[in-house]
């Protein structure tokens, strides 16, 4: 197989500066979940969760899939197959999202207002929603703003900024949770200081540059970013409803109290799952569009071949291992009054690896934006999600919910390949899959086996067991693997002996 000349350790540095980002948000979120469980009840961490992912909504309708519109086109403008300069370009990126924001945010308080609150279970989340309504804006320039920064590959400032971010934010909802308001009026309330303040940063960052000129807005442009973006609107949004439907569905029919376990066992999932894949997506997706455009097909289809049996590499062991430790983590980091079952924590995971595996398989639809696949694939799976988590939910429970979800990106992921495979064909390998799939079972096995007490101790041997046993099978098993751990060791020895 063909390898495309330094593109594998490009993702590799790009995938580690924004590993090195997420891990540190991540670092942030696992310190503020215990306190976050413990200030709010479980029943108020549930509506806490449905508050943020019906913010989630409306900030995706509120960028009018612009913001994937940046990425692709600075490629384009960027190699000069499309004309205009920077200055042009992020002009007419942060004019029209402040504008898009502005008039989605104010629309979005005045309209939930005049929604019936049965709507929300009578559990007080239609008020919140409207007071942090300002939200929306925020995050959809945030949103244009962080997608030049990526579209740029400046994953070190990337992760700088976002990591900071955090911490700074984290800082500030704390003071205000403790110090004005211990409730969620406190809490949104917090963030919003918090994030106005970091937005304001990174557009005078921009702004110290001279890149925003109003009167270089470009009509023609924002037309063309509306035209390829407005299709993955739709498929945003149905992406958005792959998590609101499902927790409001929970919430109608089991409480939230259970929504409340659930929204834990999945925020606690995705914060420890986000350091592969969400740094992996940042890293791959402007990369294969640079590719395509310099390099050709064969050269990318070589490059996501490699990178997918990578990604199988690092995704089926973090799957393996919060099977056999996720649920006694969470009853650590949530309290006793947080129980779910290692089967909630499975299909959660489960569900999350596979969407992350999604930008290799889709490489096709975006570079030949075939946006209207995209929407109706994620359609398809928004709808099959609801329906299924309103039939398994009273059976099954919450387990139900998540097995649903996990179905949802199953069939969004295959559909995506199957139509994108003739631009480029991504096959998947299975000796690859089942190798790896069988080296984290023998982990899985292994982990499951260890009993100290107490839990803290229990967990954090767990964790370095399970990886020093899986690294160490990966390398007698894979050759390939052997070989990129010797050039890493290799260069590590060589900058070591050019040090004075």
């Amino acid at each position: 197989m063909p390898r495309p000349p330094g593109a594998l350790a490009r993702l590799a540095r790009h995938t580690s500066n924004y590993s090195v980002g997420t891990l540190l948000i991540t670092l942030a979120s696992i310190i503020s979940f215990p306190i976050f469980t413990r200030v709010f009840s479980v029943a108020e961490y549930g509506v806490l969760g449905l508050v943020n992912v019906t913010l989630g909504f409306l900030v995706s309708f509120g960028k009018l899939g612009l913001q994937k519109s940046v990425v692709r086109f600075y490629a384009e403008v960027e190699a000069g197959t499309r004309p205009g300069n920077k200055v042009e370009f992020f002009s007419t990126v942060l004019f029209s999202m402040v504008a898009v924001g502005a008039a989605i945010a104010a629309a979005s308080a005045a309209i939930v207002l005049l929604l019936p609150r049965a709507w929300f279970g009578h559990s007080g989340a239609q008020l919140v929603i409207a007071l942090a309504a300002p939200l929306v804006l925020f995050r959809v320039v945030d949103s244009a703003m962080l997608n030049l920064v990526n579209a740029e590959q400046k994953s070190g400032f990337y992760s700088l900024f976002t990591a900071v971010r955090k911490y700074v934010g984290l800082a500030i909802v704390l003071l205000v949770l403790f110090l004005v308001a211990r409730n969620l009026y406190g809490f949104f309330f917090g963030t919003m200081l918090a994030e106005g303040l970091a937005l304001a940063y990174i557009v005078h960052h921009y702004a110290r540059q001279h890149l925003f000129d109003l009167r270089r807005f470009s009509r023609p442009l924002f037309m063309a970013m509306l035209t390829f973006g407005l299709p993955l609107l739709g498929s945003e949004l149905s992406y958005q409803l792959l998590a609101m439907g499902g927790r409001y569905i929970i919430n109608y029919q089991l409480g939230p109290q259970q929504l409340g376990a659930y929204s834990a066992a999945y925020n606690f999932s995705e914060y420890l799952q986000n350091i592969l894949t969400l740094s992996f997506a940042q890293a791959i997706v402007p990369m294969y569009l640079r590719q395509w455009e310099k390099d050709g097909r064969e050269k990318t289809e070589a490059f996501l071949q490699l990178s997918l049996r990578y990604y199988l590499a690092l995704a089926l062991p973090i799957l393996a291992g919060m099977a056999a430790i996720g649920p006694d983590l969470l009853r650590l980091l949530a309290s006793d009054n947080y129980v779910v079952s290692a089967s909630l924590i499975v299909f959660i995971v489960g569900g999350m690896l596979v969407a992350g595996g999604t930008p290799i398989f889709s490489a096709g639809i975006y570079i030949e934006k075939l946006t209207k696949v995209v929407l109706y694939s994620v359609l398809a799976s928004a709808v099959l999600n609801m329906a299924l988590t309103a039939w398994l939910t009273r059976p099954l429970g919450i387990e139900g919910a998540a097995l649903a979800t996990l179905a949802s990106y199953t069939l969004y992921s295959a559909a995506t390949t199957y139509y994108g495979r003739r631009t480029v064909h991504v096959r998947m390998p299975w000796a690859d899959l089942a190798k790896f799939t069988a080296l984290a079972l023998i982990m899985y096995g292994a982990v499951t086996h260890i009993t100290l007490n107490p839990l803290a101790l229990r967990i954090v041997v767990q964790i370095a067991a399970g990886a020093l046993l899986y690294g160490a099978l990966l390398l007698l098993t894979d050759r390939p693997i052997r070989e990129l751990a010797s050039k890493g060791i290799a260069r590590l020895r060589l900058k070591r002996a050019q040090r004075p």
